[in-house]
């Protein structure tokens, strides 16, 4: 049966333990004494007069009482330094078992030494894992190349088949961090067309458990995902199945992040609202100036092209420029000088291409007459993201993607965001954003406390110092045609003529057909991170209803959220903004493969910590106890003090040989010599040599009673001890 009691920690339970059991010990032994003796007969042996007395004297009756066996006074200052001595010692004992427990407590836990242990797959329990397409032999990567009419995919040897080449499968997985270590979370299996003879797998992108409210870096089925430093790591989790109380251990991990790069146009929406509850629209609204005409440089904005040593700030700097530029020339060619700052100006609906009053992404020509009649949108964008896609696949192509962020509605007027009313005002700032994915390798470290369960696990990740291989496809194809296949390789492979590689601390992913034509129908894993971007693009676009509501119309947390994300900072926030969502859509779609099935664990070891105040009566026991101890130790050793003399003592100075007069204890009168003792009367010879010889190698000096005098009592005399001589005993 066990008892249950709360409010307590396991010390003070000690301590209370403890107190009951001092009270039990002294309580007991002066009952056990007082009963024995009022039961003992008044007559008895010797000996039971000796385990009468010892029982007497050991308790706690002779201090309680004040009796003689207690008293310091007339016993000389040695016999009195001892006792004192004795009576601390129990003190501190008593005082000492009591208060050590409070001092106590569980301590860090400590790691024992690296051991390599079996480890076995763990599900994910939760909506995200539940969601997750059964995993198996069934699932075949596949792919296609051409963006109208099928072409022939690097390394295949026609355009018909949907699968990939081995050579290539084989290149790529020569090691755990290849396009092939990703999967859908969720696929559909299928035909690309009717007729078509052969199956293949498309992705079904959707959000099941949105995670952007969540903060830390945690795991989900397949993956890592971080969400106070945007990014997923690709890894299928396995726990150690020896370690009962835990462990540590560290994998490295390819890592995935979203990388943006915002700049503020200096243009805000503003608006009124009212009967907002009825509508929940505006109809009337202000594009306000606030240096975005005005002073707009007159310099075209420069854009470095340097492979995979980009630079989105410029990237998105252009975006901001030409955008404001073409808005100008949409309100009737405005001029520098004939706009200042706050100026507004009038906009309906029917003026451009959204509602406000939530958060959106737009393309940069975002008003009408810049959609294309004249070529300027496309060439806006092109001009921003750095490539097109008649351009070629490649590993200096880097996927680019710029828009304009619409941020989330604030209070312009002072009051409570969290309380939109009538007449309140309120303002949108726009931003130019520049974003792209990277990949990475990290050292996670993984630790968990034996629970074999996702939520169990703590994670931290750290660069790996060391640069590596990185490389794509090399292929004469279009962008719009092919998605290329990218990942890591071993160094074996650098220079090879099949592949494009680069040594470095990040990779950018290329850009691809998914990139420039936004389907989100592709069969391809590679080009999930495009998908990702290319929902974002559509952020405020009602058909997009596969994926959650990142406007935040009607989620006031995420509102909220990206609220104070915008208010702590402006630039930063925007960008956060981007990546926390591009985060959320690759933990709902993508899964990471790479696994393994032993792993080098640290296991958790408990400890104790200890409070040394609690410790204060110990440490002054033990100060007592080294001298004490260590004097005892050596006067036995060295044979200044031998057992048999000891036991000579133990055996005179028992009660019933005093009783019966038996014991060697005799009185020593005034004025007699200390080597003199009397047995009957005065003038008792002295000592033989050989008694004055034992006695001084046992106890140093002859030993007896000194009496007050002739047959008077010595209830307050010291007691001295002397050996019997050969014919006494």
């Amino acid at each position: 049966m066990t008892v249950i009691i709360p409010h307590i920690t396991q010390a003070a339970a000690a301590t209370v333990i403890n107190v009951v059991i001092v009270f039990l010990e002294y309580t007991l032994a002066l009952a056990l004494v007082a009963l024995l003796l009022y039961f003992i007969p008044p007559v008895n042996s010797a000996l039971a007069w000796n385990v009468i007395g010892r029982s007497l004297h050991a308790s706690l009756w002779p201090t309680i009482l004040h009796t003689d066996s207690t008293a310091a006074r007339g016993t000389g200052y040695r016999v009195a330094v001892f006792s004192y001595l004795s009576f601390a010692v129990t003190v501190l004992v008593a005082v000492g078992g009591v208060l050590m427990p409070l001092g106590l407590s569980s301590g860090p836990t400590l790691l024992a030494p690296p051991k390599l242990v079996p480890a076995s797959f763990v599900a994910d329990n939760s909506p995200l894992g539940l969601a997750t397409s059964p995993r198996g032999s069934d699932y075949v990567y596949t792919r296609s190349c051409g963006s109208f009419s099928r072409v022939t995919c690097p390394g295949s040897s026609d355009n018909v088949s949907f699968s990939i080449a081995p050579e290539v499968v084989a290149r790529f997985n020569a090691t755990p961090y290849s396009p092939f270590s990703i999967e859908y979370r969720r696929y559909y299996n299928g035909r690309a067309t009717p007729g078509d003879n052969e199956t293949t797998f498309y992705s079904q992108f959707s959000t099941t458990e949105s995670l952007i409210l969540r903060n830390g870096i945690f795991a989900v089925g397949g993956l890592i995902v971080d969400m106070d430093n945007p990014g997923i790591g690709l890894w299928n989790h396995t726990l150690p199945t020896e370690t009962p109380k835990g462990g540590m251990w560290s994998q490295d991990v390819m890592w995935l992040e979203p990388v943006s790069e915002c700049v503020d146009t200096n243009l805000t929406v503003d608006y009124t609202l009212s009967d907002s509850i009825s509508t929940n629209l505006v109809d009337k609204f202000n594009l306000t100036d606030r240096g975005g005409f005005f002073n707009l440089t007159r310099e075209y904005p420069p854009l470095d092209r340097d492979g995979q040593n980009i630079n989105l700030w410029q990237h998105a700097y252009k975006g901001a420029v030409l955008s404001n530029f073409m808005a100008m020339e949409f309100l009737n060619n405005l001029t520098r000088n004939e706009s200042s700052f706050g100026r507004t100006f009038p906009l309906n609906d029917s003026q451009t291409l959204f509602p406000v009053g939530k958060m959106q992404t737009q393309n940069l020509w975002w008003l009408p007459g810049g959609d294309g009649s004249g070529g300027i949108g496309p060439g806006l964008q092109t001009s921003c993201e750095g490539y097109g896609g008649a351009d070629t696949a490649n590993i200096t192509n880097v996927a680019v993607h710029c828009y304009l962020l619409f941020a989330p509605p604030q209070r312009s007027d002072g009051g409570d965001a969290r309380l939109p009313e009538d007449n309140s005002t309120w303002t949108q700032r726009m931003f130019s954003c520049a974003v792209a994915t990277r990949a990475r390798m990290q050292r996670v470290q993984f630790s968990f406390n034996g629970t074999m369960d996702l939520t169990a696990l703590s994670m931290s990740r750290s660069d790996i110092d060391t640069p590596v291989l990185w490389a794509t496809e090399k292929a004469d194809l279009a962008i719009t045609d092919v998605n290329l296949l990218w990942g890591r390789v071993p160094d074996a492979l650098e220079g090879d003529p099949t592949l494009w590689t680069t040594r470095s601390d990040v990779f950018y992913i290329p850009a691809g057909s998914t990139d420039t034509f936004g389907s989100t129908l592709t069969e391809q894993t590679s080009a999930l991170p495009a998908l990702s971007w290319n929902n974002i693009k559509q952020i405020g676009d009602t058909g997009t209803s596969s994926v959650m509501d990142y406007t935040a119309l009607s989620n006031f947390a995420l509102l909220t959220k990206f609220q104070t994300l915008i208010s702590t900072d402006p630039v930063h926030g925007a960008s956060r903004i981007q990546n926390l969502i591009w985060t959320d859509l690759m933990a709902n779609n993508a899964l990471g493969t790479a696994s393994s099935a032993t792993l080098l664990v640290q296991a958790n070891v408990p400890s104790i910590a200890y409070d040394l105040r609690f410790a204060v009566p110990a440490i002054l026991l033990f100060i007592l106890w080294i001298p004490l101890f260590g004097g005892a130790v050596f006067v036995l050793i060295t044979g200044l003090l031998k057992l048999s003399y000891v036991r000579h003592l133990l055996n005179h100075t028992g009660a019933g040989r005093i009783a019966l007069g038996s014991s060697a204890l005799k009185p020593m009168y005034p004025g007699a010599p200390r080597h003199m003792v009397a047995t009957a009367a005065p003038g008792t010879p002295l000592l033989s040599e050989s008694e004055k010889h034992w006695a001084k190698g046992a106890g140093r000096t002859p030993v007896g009673i000194q009496s007050s005098g002739w047959g008077g009592p010595y209830s307050g005399s010291s007691l001295e001890f002397v050996p019997l001589s050969a014919h006494e005993k």
